[in-house]
């Protein structure tokens, strides 16, 4: 329901009543906008007249917002057809659809007071299945999420709050660490040393970077060879461990947890990923010791 027509409405109700909606009807929306409860017999009524008129009124209000750049032009037009065929009034469409030729499935966030998602196949044969991610309007104060509204096209207003800033624990940056070297060497996906690009990017240099920017800047990483994709993953690693977190803190964690690594590569001795775990977490104690 578009709550800014039923307003105008009850606001100019004058210019409304009879002509698109009678008295009667427009009381009923006052009383919807305030949250009273209506009665069964009101809540029928109000669903199926009343909203179909308002729905009719908000069609010939079609208005997108479109953040970001370098989208595919027909894929803006493909969101925008996408969205307008939504039931759902705030809702916005980010992600790979709107920029890459090649792209998995489309991203369609709503927002809504509950957290949800589902995936719904396309009946298009040029259109890719949907991916509906419910989020809280709080939501967007999520790094992660307010760097996806801010490459978007959305069919409300949407404006991105402050995001909410705060630095992984030392034992998940830890984690994340480990993961992105296993995934280069692995050769996977590598989505976690997307996720160390980003967080960098982030905590370090104060910028949030859009969806579309965090690829190019992904896809940048992907063409390097292996021993440049540790350089700089071990690069990023280090300079966050070195500064957003107490050296006294890491100097005493790294010096029980280097021992523990050295007692691991013993025992597997053709692990590679263990003595560049070695290596960069002994420079960062080394590090600390002597500042």
């Amino acid at each position: 329901m578009n709550l800014e027509i039923c307003k105008t409405l009850v606001q100019q109700q004058t210019q409304f009543v009879p002509s698109l909606f009678t008295r009667r009807q427009v009381q009923l929306i006052e009383k919807y906008l305030r949250r009273q409860p209506l009665t069964p017999t009101e809540k029928t009524y109000f669903y199926s007249k009343i909203k179909q008129k308002i729905a009719a009124l908000s069609s010939l209000k079609e208005e997108y917002y479109v953040q970001g750049s370098n989208m595919i032009p027909q894929r803006v037009e493909q969101a925008k057809k996408i969205l307008k065929e939504l039931s759902y009034e705030n809702a916005f469409i980010s992600g790979s659809f709107l920029y890459k030729k090649e792209y998995n499935d489309i991203d369609i966030y709503v927002i809504s007071t509950k957290r949800k998602q589902y995936h719904q196949p396309s009946n298009e044969d040029d259109i890719k299945e949907k991916h509906f991610i419910f989020i809280t309007p709080n939501d967007l104060k999520k790094p992660i999420f307010n760097s996806v509204a801010k490459y978007s096209i959305a069919n409300f207003p949407l404006v991105t709050p402050l995001p909410l800033i705060k630095r992984p624990t030392y034992n998940d940056l830890v984690v994340t660490y480990e993961m992105a070297i296993n995934e280069i060497l692995e050769n996977e996906d590598q989505k976690t040393v997307r996720e160390l690009l980003f967080y960098s990017e982030l905590l370090i240099h104060n910028n949030l970077l859009d969806a579309y920017s965090l690829s190019c800047k992904f896809e940048e990483v992907k063409k390097m060879p292996i021993s440049k994709k540790i350089e700089l993953i071990n690069d990023l690693a280090k300079e966050l461990f070195l500064k957003k977190y107490s050296l006294q803190y890491i100097y005493q964690a790294l010096l029980k947890f280097i021992k523990d690594l050295e007692k691991t590569r013993i025992e597997y001795p053709l692990h590679d990923n263990l003595p560049i775990y070695i290596k960069l977490f002994g420079e960062i104690k080394n590090e600390c010791r002597r500042a």
